[in-house]
């Protein structure tokens, strides 16, 4: 998608932001003093990198700026995070985490995509089975096991023998913008150079 500037907050072991920027991504890392007080309102997208609500205080000190800029038409994409954010109510309507948490170990586990007129899995790479091939270690983890209407779930997958899991791709209207829960594990497949992963996470920045 057509993007101006990217905002970026690193997670822990996060080489995400280094795999966007390798294929063209424009994108800034935001430190503390961004988060408390720049204007966020500059970035078309901002990301939150796996697991950053451990790792950086000013984000959680400060969430309240980042649900703002999704009201007044920012994109927000939270990769997958621990107990912590599920507990600590940081997005913008309520989910839950399951414990011991969902997950999908196996790569080549089968994905069927349940919103097929998506923008998510349509635009601006239409997803399909190719897609999923080649992912390693795993397809996702930390998977929201409940969570409130105003989300709707993208795809669904789960390990062999193990019931359907749609908590890995939750999508949000919130005020003007859009708020995005992600499990699927892109710190490891983008990193790795998957290029599903890469389309998919293209569509994601194209809300």
């Amino acid at each position: 998608p057509p993007l101006r500037l990217v905002g970026y907050i690193r997670g822990a072991s996060d080489r995400v932001p280094e795999a966007l920027k390798s294929v063209g991504v424009p994108l800034a890392l935001l430190d503390a003093q961004t988060i408390e007080r720049g204007d966020l309102a500059r970035y078309d997208a901002i990301i939150v990198g796996p697991r950053a609500y451990e790792t950086d205080s000013a984000l959680i000190e400060y969430n309240g700026r980042l649900l703002d800029y999704a009201r007044k038409g920012g994109l927000v994409v939270v990769q997958y995070q621990q107990r912590q954010y599920f507990d600590g109510g940081f997005a913008p309507y309520p989910m839950t985490l399951a414990d011991p948490h969902d997950r999908v170990t196996d790569e080549s586990a089968p994905v069927r995509i349940l919103a097929p007129g998506d923008p998510v899995v349509r635009s601006p790479n239409r997803i399909g089975a190719e897609d999923w091939k080649g992912w390693v270690q795993e397809r996702g983890l930390y998977f929201a096991r409940s969570w409130d209407p105003a989300y709707r779930p993208i795809l669904e997958t789960h390990d062999p023998g193990e019931g359907p899991l749609e908590g890995g791709l939750l999508v949000a209207a919130v005020g003007k913008g859009k708020y995005v829960y992600v499990g699927i594990s892109f710190f490891r497949e983008l990193p790795a150079g998957v290029s599903g992963a890469f389309r998919l996470f293209a569509n994601l920045l194209g809300q």
